[in-house]
């Protein structure tokens, strides 16, 4: 995913952008008051809602959002790189991706985006393999072809940056799209693919039907934090907006807290069936897959939550710009993300 700039001019009341994903391009020309009409503020998902997003939803479904005083759409996306879009250009105030689709846009394109609160301290990508063939180490996928998510996403960048880490090229690697679900393994069933991507979901469903695979953490060797609440770059630098945000991450840490509790699980699956029935009526299943989320959603190093670890953004820019995902090095940290308003909740 890549966003080329075309005029990103700092406090002006639009932008134009074309961002492209996968060898397609959009363009957005769109002026930043949208993100302001009538009082509300629209957040745009990454993709579709999922339970990660249990914050979002308990924040919204509980009142959160309400009792803060801020008025948040919540907006089902197509792809992280939609979400950076949005964002970039102004049309929604807030939406959420890793520092993995967002670091190379703002080094190298100076797009106008910042994180302003970690959601996920650690990713939850893992590649799936068969337990008498498994991927181990990225000289094990040399050759081979691996299952991803989608061309030029999240996990497509940190599988690149696995192989970097330790000196591999990446394009001695092939790649087919198998998506995130548990559909990977009928590739591998196939013989189509050696290995695929999995994430909470498809391997909670998975294990579930009692298939047995080797699973490797992409933190392994790119280690990364996960995904974080963006904004637009303008927005949070006026000082207008300083309370709107501070009131929007408060209202999600409390969400955070909800979801994070065993007593609300069942809850927190029912608010997800307005956005995603299919997923939000699978109680038991839903259980299953927010006790095993707290793990990735738990800060590192005694921070607060939703507070930036200064140390792991550290690292992450580090391997991002030693593994080339990242073109212009030496860009400051409080350029990527925000430690300002997370500190006022």
């Amino acid at each position: 995913m890549t966003i080329n700039r075309r005029s990103f001019t700092k406090g002006s009341l639009a932008a134009t952008v074309v961002a492209s994903m996968g060898g397609s391009s959009v363009a957005f020309g769109i002026s930043s008051a949208a993100a302001q009409a009538g009082g509300s503020y629209t957040y745009m998902a990454p993709a579709k809602l999922t339970l990660f997003q249990g914050y979002l939803l308990a924040a919204e479904g509980k009142g959160f959002f309400e009792e803060e005083g801020v008025d948040i759409k919540i907006q089902p996306g197509t792809g992280t790189a939609v979400s950076v879009q949005q964002v970039s250009a102004g049309a929604a105030p807030f939406g959420m991706a890793a520092p993995i689709a967002t670091c190379a846009p703002i080094a190298d394109q100076n797009a106008p985006i910042i994180s302003i609160g970690q959601i996920g301290y650690r990713n939850f990508w893992e590649l799936a393999s068969p337990v008498d063939k498994p991927l181990k180490h990225p000289r094990d996928w040399q050759g081979k072809t691996i299952g991803i998510a989608s061309v030029g996403g999240a996990v497509d960048l940190q599988f690149d940056a696995m192989s970097r880490a330790v000196g591999l090229d990446p394009a001695n690697v092939n790649k087919v799209v198998t998506g995130l679900g548990p559909s990977g393994y009928a590739f591998l069933e196939r013989g189509e693919v050696d290995g695929f991507f999995v994430f909470y979901e498809s391997k909670t469903a998975l294990m579930n039907d009692g298939i047995e695979l080797h699973y490797l953490p992409a933190d392994d060797y790119a280690p990364l934090p996960a995904d974080a609440l963006i904004t637009n770059l303008a927005f949070a630098d006026d000082p207008a907006n300083e309370e709107v945000i501070v009131r929007f991450l408060r209202a999600c840490r409390r969400g955070i807290e909800f979801m994070q509790d065993e007593a609300n699980y069942e809850e927190v699956v029912g608010f997800l069936n307005a956005y995603n029935p299919i997923e939000g009526s699978q109680v038991e299943k839903g259980k299953q897959i927010l006790a095993s989320l707290k793990p990735y959603m738990e800060p590192t190093g005694g921070i607060p939550q939703m507070r930036f670890s200064e140390e792991d953004w550290a690292k992450a820019i580090e391997l991002l710009e030693n593994s080339g995902v990242i073109q212009t090095k030496g860009v400051a940290p409080e350029r990527f993300y925000t430690n300002r308003f997370v500190d006022q909740i």
